[in-house]
């Protein structure tokens, strides 16, 4: 039997990466807000969203969420939401040959190649990505500042993650992450509401293992880096 596949465990690991990065690149978090056993999606996104009003709002900040590896992982509290100063993310450049740097690349491959596994190697948004971060290798992102090379990684990712989404949309009643469904899906009989997933729902499944297509997308990373994701991902 094939190995098991975790969307949720590689993105976690990709946001997990570039908080260390951040960190042992010297830029003091701005909030840290951890999860809770027991509560909602919802509660933790209002959490974050209060901690980034007191520390130069959203978009003064570049969002990291993720349960920590070698943890309980998802459903547990061994994680967190942190924020960056996006103004330090841009004065603080990466140095050459940094180890930091190179961790976050290899955690951003691992996770187009999951995703790639799951939809195929060939398939166009993954193809696309895989050049990108082929680029970005050459010089391990020396010379970069840390809130481009962090928004990059993050955006990298974004079209296979869609394309991802609208592959699986239909492996579920109402179908995963319909939000990023194809324009020409079927619409709702008339007098009835399309099924609509609650925030985080999207990353409710992400495991995958031969003969099953229950993988879901990991939370879309932003239109912008500088703000913060839709949702960070979800703990239960």
């Amino acid at each position: 039997m094939a190995d098991k596949i975790s969307i949720q465990n590689s993105y976690s690991a990709l946001n997990e990466k570039l908080a260390k990065q951040f960190d042992e690149s010297g830029v003091r978090r701005t909030f840290t807000v951890p999860y809770v056993d027991g509560q909602s999606m919802s509660d933790h996104i209002d959490a974050v969203t209060q901690a980034a009003a007191q520390s130069g709002g959203l978009t003064g900040n570049m969002i990291t969420s993720a349960h920590r590896a070698g943890g309980k992982g998802w459903h547990s509290a061994e994680g967190e939401t942190v924020g960056h100063p996006s103004d330090k993310l841009r004065q603080t450049i990466i140095t050459k040959d940094n180890e930091h740097a190179k961790a976050s690349i290899a955690a951003a491959q691992k996770h187009l190649t999951n995703i790639g596994s799951l939809i195929g190697k060939d398939d166009p948004s993954v193809v696309t990505a895989n050049s990108q971060l082929d680029l970005v290798k050459k010089s391990d992102g020396a010379g970069m500042n840390l809130f481009d090379f962090g928004g990059m990684l993050t955006q990298i990712m974004f079209k296979p993650t869609q394309a991802m989404a609208r592959a699986h949309s239909g492996t579920k009643e109402g179908g995963h992450a319909p939000q990023l469904r194809a324009p020409e899906a079927e619409e709702a009989p008339e007098g009835q509401e399309s099924a609509q997933e609650a925030p985080g729902e999207a990353q409710a499944s992400g495991d995958t293992s031969e003969g099953t297509q229950e993988a879901s997308a990991a939370p879309a990373p932003p239109a912008a880096p500088a703000s913060a994701p839709t949702a960070p991902p979800a703990q239960g």
